[in-house]
């Protein structure tokens, strides 16, 4: 158990430590009169009185010349666990403070005043376990092993009253466990709201820059298409005047594909900057894959590979959904899956029904993703392509996310990729507003 230093550098910023701390202010006031009286109540839970303070007033005379003794005991009983040794043992100045602190708390702990002062420290040494790290578990263990060291040194000595004594020392330390504990409990919640606090204010951050770039793009996309339209439909018309063997032929038509591409992202821009929201109807799945399986024989991405469509022994159950939306969903999928596919390699598409309502997994056998890649691949604009935008992924993340389902990547490098989408069978109604 790692005690806490008289001086703890958390203590002005930790709302835990601060409901002792301030005497004034609304909410920080209400918190210290609660912890204090649940001190008081666990002293008459207990049954702890002046009584059993002057017990261990009397009780310090004994256990005080051993202190150094029960010290190295009790940390020799912490180096023989890996797991406490290394939050503890982080150079010989830190174990030395720890030592000092160990003996302040056995001493305070038979001082016989048991005020607010007392019930400050207490609180902190369970805010220090939540800063190093400590699990709430070795707390309780710890005071375990104090209570074995001063249980076995008074029975050993001549004190009179020795069981009433120990019956003394065993209130206190059930006293001390739970203050520890709760100040351990809230303290950790505390920090759990603030890591989620910062969480959020991430992600609206990230959010917000994203509005401003699909803002941007859909302006540019919109202002750049009708120009592209133009220098296509240009380049046609010259090209389509030359004669077929003219020299300069091949190069218009070179022109013109890279004219489609430039189009083609411009497309992927406006459909992320400005999503269509789907139109929800009963949608056969069985139907969807039959037609892919013809669509996709055209694709040249697909001439390269083979396409093997896993069904389910049964048919697929009809879903509430956008049909041309799961279409282009899956589409995307598998193309982007014969990409990162070798010559004569197989894409997989699987069809099963799940217990919210079907499951569908495009899986190939390419290079696959490291963890970063994987991490990463559903951000926007993120692409590993030389000739990508990033909006691929993107896209097919939002459309199964607007039917309330769920899409997950699992990839090994050498191995091959599976985009795994899980799609509920009804859609859940719209709340209803009250006026």
């Amino acid at each position: 158990m790692r005690m806490a230093p008289e001086t703890d550098p958390d203590r002005r910023r930790n709302p835990t430590g601060d409901v002792l701390l301030s005497r004034t202010g609304g909410r920080a006031a209400g918190r210290a009169a609660g912890v204090g009286d649940m001190f008081e109540q666990l002293k008459r839970y207990v049954g702890f009185d002046e009584a059993d303070a002057q017990r261990l007033r009397r009780l310090r005379e004994v256990v005080e010349p051993h202190l150094p003794r029960i010290v190295d005991r009790f940390y020799a009983q912490i180096g023989s666990d890996p797991a406490t040794r290394r939050i503890v043992q982080r150079g010989e100045d830190h174990t030395q403070a720890l030592r000092r602190t160990l003996a302040a708390w056995l001493q305070s702990l038979l001082a016989g005043r048991y005020d607010e002062e007392y019930l400050r420290r207490r609180v902190r040494i369970g805010r220090v376990h939540v800063r190093v790290g400590l699990p709430q578990h070795y707390m309780v263990a710890a005071v375990e092993v104090i209570r074995q060291e001063l249980h076995e040194l008074v029975l050993a000595s001549d004190l009179p009253e020795s069981a009433a004594a120990l019956g003394s020392l065993h209130k206190l330390l059930a006293i001390e466990t739970s203050i520890m504990l709760a100040s351990y409990q809230g303290t950790f919640v505390e920090r759990v709201r603030q890591d989620e606090r910062s969480a959020m204010r991430e992600r609206l951050t990230q959010a917000e820059h994203l509005a401003q770039i699909g803002r941007l793009a859909a302006s540019l996309a919109h202002e750049i298409k009708n120009p592209l339209a133009g220098i296509s439909g240009a380049i046609q018309v010259i090209r389509d005047s030359m004669p077929a063997d003219a020299p300069h032929r091949p190069i218009l038509g070179e022109v013109l594909r890279q004219i489609n591409r430039l189009d083609q992202t411009v497309k992927d821009l406006l459909v992320y900057a400005r999503p269509v929201p789907p139109r929800f109807e009963s949608c056969d799945l069985n139907q969807v894959v039959a037609r892919l399986k013809t669509v996709l024989r055209r694709e040249p991405a697909m001439q390269h590979v083979r396409l093997a469509c896993c069904d389910d022994k049964q048919p697929l159950p009809p879903i509430e959904a956008d049909e041309n939306q799961i279409e282009q969903l899956l589409m995307n999928l598998i193309l982007n899956a014969a990409h990162a596919s070798s010559e004569g390699g197989v894409v997989t598409l699987r069809a099963a029904r799940s217990r919210a309502g079907v499951r569908l997994e495009v899986v190939d056998q390419g290079e696959g993703m490291d963890e970063e890649t994987r991490r990463r691949a559903l951000e926007p604009f993120f692409t590993t392509k030389a000739r990508g935008t990033g909006l691929g992924l993107p896209i097919c993340r939002r459309i199964v996310e607007t039917h309330g389902g769920t899409m997950s990547i699992e990839s090994v490098p050498g191995a091959g990729t599976t985009v795994r989408i899980e799609l509920p069978r009804h859609q859940r109604a719209p709340e209803r507003e009250w006026a």
